[in-house]
């Protein structure tokens, strides 16, 4: 038997309670693997309060990394097609079942699909075998359309189990280059000398602080109130502040992001706050002719007025969403983890504290008073 935490209804965090299930075998084409360690994501906290409907009870927890514990009949390499072997590291990405118009049409956005799943996010209850459907447990069954990444030596835990965030952080760096040409200095695309603010420092900010930085960005602005995650940041590799405790109101942050960029606004603003607020305010951080990029909201949290003509049609602002990341994408975040890695950068730092299984919801009561600056990450 094995331990799972499991949140047996949504709407509070009361609702959670360890149970003990067979720990399971894996069938032909799957992998069953140990859980090392996961972290709290904003994702986890929307289902608890019902922003995304799973079926009940669920095991949550994605941003996990383990090893392999048992490999089904067939299995002999990862996602990439490296050698998997039991004792490896490795790390899941988002799948898919189906077979749908997206998949088909647009290719390499396998994470347009409607019937998408991620470990710990998942279409089955959590009482229905092999249980573990989720990392928020000792054990992670994996079928065979989750892709699996073996990761790679030399990184720490607190470093690995950044790998998920890291994902939506070099998707939407990626994003930002979408807004069309080649060339920046015509107006568009991404070029180091450009200047990029980064809403929120939370783990996804600092992820974002992280791969700006590592692509060679000269100028990262965060808006940031904590001075522990300003420092933080500081660290990942902003290079400036604008603090929201000071500069209360919108115009005033506004008016310092063009103070700071020769009265123009940011070429580029990435949303990683999480909140409506937030993405309305980045039209007013932008500069004419810019790139705000949405990552940070993670459900379903309403409407947000904005202006059509001054926001959008004036400023001729380029708009980018983004959902999660498609599969491969785990390839672009571990080789960033190893680019940082290989410069000293301490991204293992965004990991600011390691709880045992059990105190799981006093945990998520933390994530929520944002008690820590960085991430909290659970070891079963």
């Amino acid at each position: 038997m094995a331990k799972a935490m499991v949140l047996t209804r949504q709407g509070s965090i009361d609702h959670f309670e360890m149970r003990d299930y067979p720990t399971p075998s894996a069938a032909a084409g799957d992998i069953v693997a140990d859980v090392s360690m996961c972290t709290i994501c904003g994702t986890d906290v929307d289902i608890i309060h019902g922003g995304q409907e799973l079926p009940m009870p669920t095991l949550l927890g994605h941003e996990w990394f383990g090893t392999v514990r048992e490999l089904g009949d067939g299995v002999f390499t990862d996602f990439v097609g490296q050698e998997l072997r039991e004792g490896d590291l490795i790390a899941t990405s988002n799948g898919t079942r189906g077979d749908c118009w997206y998949l088909n049409n647009v290719p390499g956005r396998n994470n347009l699909c409607p019937q998408q799943e991620v470990v710990g996010v998942y279409r089955r209850s959590a009482d229905e075998a092999p249980h573990f459907w989720g990392a928020f447990a000792e054990h992670v069954y994996i079928e065979k359309h989750i892709p699996v990444f073996r990761l790679p030596p030399g990184l720490e835990e607190k470093e690995l189990v950044c790998l998920e965030p890291m994902a939506v952080a070099t998707r939407s760096f990626k994003r930002a280059h979408g807004s069309g040409s080649s060339g920046a200095g015509a107006g568009e695309g991404v070029d180091p000398s450009q200047t990029v603010v980064i809403q929120g420092l939370g783990t996804i900010g600092q992820c974002m602080s992280l791969v700006c930085n590592v692509n060679g960005m000269e100028n990262i602005i965060a808006v940031e109130r904590h001075p522990e995650r300003i420092e933080l940041g500081e660290r990942m590799g902003v290079t400036g502040i604008v603090d929201r405790g000071a500069l209360e109101t919108v115009e005033d942050r506004a008016e310092e992001v063009r103070r700071m960029t020769g009265g123009r606004g940011a070429d580029i603003v990435f949303e990683c706050a999480g909140t409506n607020q937030a993405f309305a305010e980045a039209f007013k951080l932008v500069r004419k002719g810019g790139t705000v990029v949405e990552l940070g909201v993670a459900g379903d949290k309403g409407t947000i007025e904005v202006n059509p003509f001054s926001d959008f049609c004036e400023k001729e602002v380029s708009v980018f969403g983004v959902f999660g990341y498609p599969s491969l994408e785990y390839r672009m975040a571990i080789a960033t983890m190893n680019v940082a890695k290989r410069r000293g950068i301490p991204f293992g730092d965004i990991v600011s504290d390691v709880q045992p299984l059990e105190s799981l919801p006093e945990q998520i009561m933390r994530h929520e008073g944002r008690d820590v600056p960085g991430s909290i990450a659970i070891r079963p």
